[in-house]
């Protein structure tokens, strides 16, 4: 799984957890609020019950008080003076009740109650026990009870209820009240759950960001520091060749541009440009005298080249790079399939493979390389056309033949070495191995690159040492060699400002690039007698408005002889 996606399922699992947090504590909460409404509900039934058995046995007592104090005829008027109901329903009005004592002829159909109010009477007219009601008006809870009164012997004996039996239901006393809510009953528990709930909510996301936030930021320094690696490598690739470092960022961005031709969108751009930075990133297993071998590679030496394909993809196959080590693998494959390293043909390589595939190529057409000069823009357009359908996708060539119409190229690119530092490592092809004077093959290069450097080449002495080969065959090849760095080092300090060049065995040139004073050989000619040598001397002036070549070279030293 690529980082990016890790990053973005640790996002996704952390809007999950989000998710199932504030559910589980709206679960928390909502359980708490019903269990406390139901305790408010408990509590307001106890209240009005407890009530309502306190009516019911007041009445009882009055009447028991009544049978006892009045003369038959006061007990027989006790309907009309009797305000015991009266004071009840005041009192429980005090209690946010509302109380009435109804007889058992009361037409319950005709009352304005309820549906469900008006079946708890009629149960209590059949069952004769205490029942209750929870009913809604006007958006509130109302609890409603009713308790049934029962004939006994005090209201048989004051004659109110005389034709009655003990045990008949006379009547029933009702109750009703509103229930509050639980902010109503208790605002301070109230506030306080929501204030916890509110804080261990709060708290729970805060844990499950803060862990998300070290994950994701672990991820992207995980990230970062692999991708300073991986760029620290490219340093260090663009450092062992100065051509590679500007050839990745051009080769980037063709690709880049190219992508956007074809059509894809600005991610897919960005992300091919990555690809175009690291491609070449495997060079870094490539020897120094491949890499900067500034000349024809034999089929060796290509096939030990061919392997920076495959190194790049081993060291970007790990995050975050994964995604981009398969385009890197195949950025040499051929359309025709005669490409490497796997020989993919036509839809087989993938489309971005294809695409760095033709901005390398063009890159390496239109810059100067060590064994040839750059092309011209009409003529590398012309070898992508030519090569289409063969080296190249037929589609991004005709991509490219827009996009590179137009694009600015590179002035003046060169493998010339730029400073001691990398002389020194071209030194395998460039420097003469016993003298340490520069080789034939750095004056090929000097020559081919004449004008990508800034040094002009006014002059050149060349110095031909007669007879040498007498000397190593009297004296050995090893005393040869330390006699020939004497020379070496006797012809440097003649010229110390000079370039020099060894030419074949015994032959040195002498090229000037500064006006400089006719020099004195006497020294040289003197070392050089003691053992029967002697120096032959030319000197040729250079027009520096003219083409030269190691064979135009040749062929005026062969001419001042004659």
């Amino acid at each position: 799984m690529s980082l990016s996606k890790k990053i973005k399922y640790f996002k996704q699992i952390a809007i999950l957890l989000t998710i199932c947090w504030t559910l589980l504590t709206s679960l928390f909460v909502v359980y708490q609020f019903i269990n406390e409404e139901k305790h408010i509900e408990q509590s307001s039934l106890e209240k009005i019950k407890g009530v309502a058995e306190q009516s019911v046995a007041f009445v009882y007592w009055a009447y028991e008080q009544k049978a006892k104090a009045l003369s038959d005829e006061q007990k027989y008027s006790i309907r009309s003076n009797f305000s015991l109901r009266d004071l009840l329903s005041v009192l429980a009005r005090h209690s946010d009740m509302e109380l009435s004592i109804s007889s058992i002829y009361k037409d319950i159909d005709a009352m304005k109650a309820p549906l469900s109010v008006k079946q708890a009477l009629f149960n209590v007219k059949e069952t004769k026990h205490d029942t209750y009601d929870i009913f809604y008006k006007n958006e509130r809870k109302y609890l409603f009870y009713a308790v049934p009164m029962l004939a006994n012997h005090s209201c048989i004996s004051c004659h109110v209820h005389g034709d009655e039996k003990i045990g008949a239901l006379l009547g029933f006393t009702t109750i009703s009240m509103q229930v509050p809510t639980f902010r109503e009953a208790n605002a301070q528990s109230y506030y306080f759950l929501i204030g916890m709930y509110l804080g261990t909510w709060c708290l729970g996301l805060f844990a499950i960001w803060w862990i998300h936030a070290k994950g994701r930021n672990y991820l992207n320094e995980k990230t970062k520091l692999y991708e300073e690696s991986m760029y620290a490598l490219i340093d260090m690739v663009e450092k062992r060749d100065s051509y590679t470092a500007g050839h990745s960022q051009r080769v980037a961005e063709y690709a880049k541009l190219l992508t956007l031709e074809l059509g894809y969108s600005h991610d897919e751009a960005d992300f091919i440009y990555k690809a175009g930075m690291l491609h070449d990133i495997g060079k870094i297993e490539i020897p120094d005298s491949i890499l900067l071998k500034p000349d024809t590679l034999s089929s060796m030496e290509y096939s030990l080249i061919q392997r920076h394909s495959t190194a790049s993809y081993e060291l970007l196959s790990r995050e975050p790079f994964s995604a981009l080590a398969t385009i890197v693998l195949h950025h040499h494959e051929r359309y025709d399939g005669r490409g490497y390293p796997s020989g993919l043909k036509g839809d087989q390589i993938p489309i971005f493979s294809q695409i760095i595939t033709v901005a390398d190529a063009f890159d390496a057409m239109t810059t100067n390389r060590a064994y040839r000069k750059c092309l011209r823009r009409e003529e590398a357009l012309f070898l992508l056309e030519e090569e289409s359908g063969k080296q190249f996708n037929p589609s991004i060539v005709a991509a490219a033949k827009k996009v590179f119409k137009n694009v600015s190229l590179p002035e003046n690119t060169t493998q010339m070495p730029k400073d001691l530092l990398e002389e020194m490592r071209f030194s395998y092809y460039f420097r003469d191995q016993l003298t340490g004077f520069y080789n034939i093959n750095y004056l090929k290069f000097l020559f081919a690159h004449a004008g990508d450097c800034s040094m002009k080449l006014l002059c050149i002495d060349h110095l031909n040492c007669t007879h040498f080969a007498e000397y190593n065959k009297r004296y050995g090849w090893k005393k040869g060699d330390l006699f020939l760095r004497r020379i070496a080092q006797c012809i440097h300090e003649i010229y110390p400002e000079a370039m020099i060049v060894r030419a074949y065995s015994d032959n040195f040139l002498v090229i000037h690039t500064q006006e400089h004073t006719h020099m004195r050989y006497e020294s040289l000619d003197a070392m050089l007698e003691e053992y029967a040598l002697s120096m032959e001397y030319q000197h040729l002036d250079i027009d520096v408005n003219e083409p030269l070549s190691l064979e135009i070279l040749e062929d005026k030293l062969l001419r001042l002889e004659n």
